[in-house]
Order: C-alpha cells, then structure tokens, then sequence
C-alpha cells in the first residue's frame, strides 16, 4: 500500500525580519510541489535525511516504535529547485509528515505539521493553507493574513546556490537584522494591508521594501536593477529570498509576462540569472484544487 504527501514551493518570502524580539517570514505558495510517496516492503529507500527524520517525528508523536519505521520506503519526487530559498526542503519535509500521517491513519493540522517541521530545521509558512506571520525557528504562528487571488511572480534564479544555514551562521546574524526592525514593521503592515484588500501595489511594497533591508545581510546580484525593470514595466514589486538566491518580480495574471521576462534576458543580469520563469501564486482554494487533483492521478 502506498501512501502521499504533497507540498509546494515559494519563490523566497514576501517580508522577513524581526517583530517584538523574534524573527518572523511571510512566505507564499507556487505552483511548484514536492510529492512524497511512502510504501511499505522489504528493500526501502530512506530517502533524504532531513525526511527520513519527518517520518521518525510522526512516529514518537504517536508513540510508534521507531523500528516499525525501518520497512518504510520512501520516494521524493519534486520540481523545486534546491538551494535557491524556494523552500524545497520545507516541501519536502512537509509532504513526508503528511504521507505519514496517511499510511498510520493519523492527523495532524497544519499548525502541527509545521511545529514539526521546525523541529528538523528553520521552515517556511507553505506547510500553512493560509498566508501568515510565521515564526520559521519555532514554526508558531502570529497572525494569518488574507491570501492573493491573481498574482503571479516572474522568478530569476541564478545557477549558484545558498544554504539557510550558513547565512544563519553569521555571529552578526540577530545584529544586523535588529537594525532593519522600523523597516520590517512598515513591510508587515503594508502586506498586511495588501493581502486584505488583494492590492498587489501594496504587497509589492512591502516586498520591495524587505529585499532593500535584506541587502546587509545577503546582497543579490543586480537588486537595484531589477527593482528598476519591475517599475518602468507596471510590475507591482520585487521579492526575495532572504536567506536564498532567487528574486521574484509579482505581476499579475493580466500583465504580458513574456515581455517583462523577455526584456530581462536581454539585459546584463541574464549572465548571473541564467534561468527566468513564471509561477503562479496559489492561494487557500487554488492550492487544495491542485493538491487533490494531483493525488487522483497517483491513486
């Protein structure tokens, strides 16, 4: 018997820094999934570390013997790519607690299964169906905010790649990003602002605002440059990857995405960002139509 897990990808985070005295993201969700398949029998793949961890999670948080775990085979199959902060071991993670959940027959909601998450390493708010304030070291949440029903993003991702933990390494980590707290508080209450009223000017903002603050900690190649092109295009903002490679211009579903994307394979920055695409943002209802579409056609 085999059994599934899926969750997607984001490009980055649209703000992330500190609030009150913690460090809180807002990420998003594309259309991009990592699937787990979990299935019993005698010759097993563990699978990836960190998810072969997941499935362990789940078991002591039933009180399942770990050695009921060792005949569990697991496969991931996802095309998300690593290292650029599009959260692909998030989604990994996140799809394998829920495959486990399914072939033990429990339940868990989305708040716990991220709680989880976070005990394996720093995560992202997409194991959440709901965009939120989200605390990615202890996986809590601060607030849910509303999603976005028509945005896209036009993601640059560039060759080279970028661990969350060599960035979170830094001894002046919590320093720099104390000083860029007035900032991120004006990034919050406009995304705030933007997903209740679905105003991607505002969302873009905030966004564009976070990836300026982030640039004493982690500068991205051409920042400036492609914070230009998205206004003289009417794109509503720039996003990042805080602790990743990737930079997302946010558009939305109206907006001549191949001119914009066309535009900026003929400039400089195309020799570092050697692949620029689309995605679409995929909020509450979209996602879950996806999902289970997804999991009809591998039952």
């Amino acid at each position: 018997m085999k059994s599934y897990g899926i969750c997607p990808a984001s490009c980055g985070e649209f703000v992330q820094g500190f609030l009150d005295k913690e460090e809180y993201l807002s990420s998003y969700a594309i259309d991009m999934f990592s699937i787990a398949t979990l299935e019993e029998k005698k010759e097993i793949d563990l699978g990836p570390k960190k998810s072969r961890k997941a499935i362990e999670k789940v078991f002591e948080k039933f009180n399942i013997p770990l050695e009921e775990s060792k005949n569990i085979s697991l496969n991931l199959k996802s095309d998300i790519p690593v290292g650029k902060g599009m959260a692909s071991s998030t989604a990994d993670i996140g799809a394998t607690i829920k495959a486990t959940l399914s072939i033990l027959n429990k339940n868990l909601n989305d708040e716990e299964i991220s709680f989880m998450a976070s005990e394996i390493e720093p995560t992202d708010s997409i194991i959440l169906y709901e965009n939120s304030i989200f605390n990615p070291v202890n996986g809590t949440v601060k607030k849910y905010l509303s999603s976005i029903d028509n945005g896209r993003v036009i993601i640059l991702e560039p060759k080279g790649i970028l661990e969350t933990k060599i960035i979170r390494s830094n001894p002046n980590y919590l320093n720099i990003k104390l000083e860029n707290k007035s900032i991120i508080n004006k990034s919050f209450d406009l995304l705030e602002k933007g997903l209740k009223n679905n105003d991607l000017k505002l969302i873009g903002e905030a966004c564009t605002l976070s990836a300026i603050a982030n640039e004493n900690i982690h500068k991205k190649p051409y920042l400036n440059e492609v914070i230009e092109i998205s206004q003289s295009m009417n794109a509503y903002g720039v996003n990042i990857a805080h602790s990743g490679t990737v930079v997302g211009i946010l558009i939305d579903e109206n907006m001549d995405y191949e001119k914009i994307i066309n535009h900026l394979k003929n400039q400089p920055l195309s020799d570092y960002y050697k692949k620029i695409h689309l995605a679409n943002i995929i909020g509450h209802e979209k996602r879950e139509e996806l999902e289970w579409n997804m999991l009809k056609t591998l039952k």
